[in-house]
């Protein structure tokens, strides 16, 4: 009876009777085929990229060493092979886990598959990347996919370069440089450069050096574009100082006394404090009349003299002389 095989190690295991003062030299391949399978490290020159349908192999050959078994396979070149380079694992029934390296020259590509090539079926590793890739044994339709899928570990320590698609829970310590998409919940210690999309929320201080808001709103009020809109806020509370250029204010009223629009309208001061020593009034008039128009309280002066409106359209005055 003859020896058989493994089917995902091509290990030879010997029919009973057989292979009489040879067995050891089978064995020992057998262990340095186990050797290979379990920490063997393989480096596999690429001559050509092949293509979908006439691949490089990477072959697991049955009863003798062979790259396909190596537990960690880095592919390279001799010099740039101008496309993307297919390899193909045979037999497509072996199931296998092997660490993969991509150190081809010119950032080419690897495509891996195993079974008859279908583009939903293989892994596409970038150039420079590494990947740890799980080769199903399932025949024509066999997969390759990687093996962390869903990668669960307490701490992470590292850079990272590239994209992270998921939740991020807890404290990010530096730099971030990219797009971030999602809810971003705690503090940032370092820079954070590129577009944030959705909610931002600090619990600790946050400072900018400047803010260029092109849009929505801030307590209800319309944000501009490229220049700022016209907007009203129902309530503006400060705290502490507030200092402004200018101030154009066309309603509502300060301490209960009413603000005109274009022109101030007239007001009337409940009491009035100057905090000086002299009240000015710096435009002179002289009313036409005794009976000129007036209110009640009306004062206005001129080089001779004073004028008081001490009923309505009823006017006083006092001469005025040197001293």
């Amino acid at each position: 009876m003859p020896s058989t095989y493994t089917v995902n190690l091509g290990i030879e295991k010997i029919a009973t009777g057989e292979q009489a003062g040879t067995w050891g030299a089978t064995t020992n391949t057998n262990f340095d085929m186990l050797d290979q399978a379990v920490n063997g490290i393989a480096q596999v020159e690429l001559a050509s990229a092949g293509t979908s349908g006439s691949p490089n192999t990477l072959d697991i050959t049955n009863g003798s060493v062979s790259d396909g078994r190596n537990k960690f396979i880095e592919f390279t070149d001799a010099s740039d092979l101008g496309a993307t380079a297919y390899i193909q694992l045979t037999p497509n029934d072996a199931e296998k886990i092997v660490f993969v390296r991509n150190s081809l020259s010119g950032s080419q590509s690897l495509i891996l598959f195993q079974g008859t090539y279908n583009a939903s079926n293989d892994f596409e590793l970038a150039n420079g990347k590494d990947a740890v890739l799980k080769f199903s044994g399932g025949g024509a339709s066999a997969t390759v996919t990687q093996v962390f899928v869903d990668l669960v570990a307490d701490n992470v320590t590292a850079s990272l370069t590239g994209n992270v698609t998921g939740n991020v829970t807890g404290d990010v310590t530096g730099n971030v440089t990219g797009n971030v998409t999602g809810n971003l919940t705690g503090d940032v210690s370092g820079d954070l450069t590129g577009d944030v999309t959705g909610d931002i929320t600090s619990t600790g201080s946050s400072s900018f050096s400047s803010i260029d808001v092109n849009g929505g709103s801030i307590d209800g009020t319309v944000i501009g574009a490229t220049s700022a809109t016209t907007s009203t806020f129902t309530d503006s509370n400060i705290t502490g100082t507030l200092t402004v250029a200018t101030a154009d204010i066309n309603g509502g009223d300060i301490d209960g006394t009413n603000i005109g629009a274009t022109t101030p309208d007239s007001g009337t001061f409940t009491t009035l404090t100057t905090t000086g020593n002299k009240l000015s009034i710096q435009t002179s008039q002289t009313p036409a009349s005794s009976t000129a128009s007036g209110s009640t309280g009306d004062i206005a002066w001129d080089s001779n003299y004073l004028y008081v409106c001490v009923a309505t359209n009823s006017w006083k005055r006092i001469a005025l002389s040197t001293f």
